[in-house]
């Protein structure tokens, strides 16, 4: 998929922490296939990530991003099962509502 990584960079940049956290724990959902969107917002979600400047949040430690980029090669048992309880611990911290108006929000901004 084609997206507009100027505009996508630009939004990435413009996220707060909270917000960083947000797209790391988005990108951990489709790593391990747990997100219900379709295929082009997965990958939208995916460039977003791919645009953080920095991957780092207070979620998570900071080898997050080698866990999402081997899941990202190849999904594994083991990969997923290391992924699932950052996942779960970071969505019980987010909460359903705010992660939901946090991809709203986003959609928002690139459509924009």
């Amino acid at each position: 998929m084609n997206f507009n990584t100027e505009k996508l960079r630009d939004i990435a940049a413009a996220l707060d922490p909270f917000e960083t956290g947000c797209a790391v724990t988005v990108a951990l959902k489709i790593s391990d296939d747990t997100c219900k969107m379709g295929g082009e917002q997965r990958a939208l979600f995916m460039a977003l990530y791919d645009a953080l400047p920095e991957k780092s949040c207070d979620l998570f430690e900071d080898d997050v991003s080698d866990l999402i980029a081997s899941a990202r090669e190849e999904r594994t048992e083991a990969i997923v099962a290391k992924i699932t309880p950052l996942r779960e611990f970071a969505m019980d911290k987010i909460t359903r509502p705010k992660m939901k108006a946090f991809k709203a929000d986003i959609r928002k901004r690139y459509a924009a």
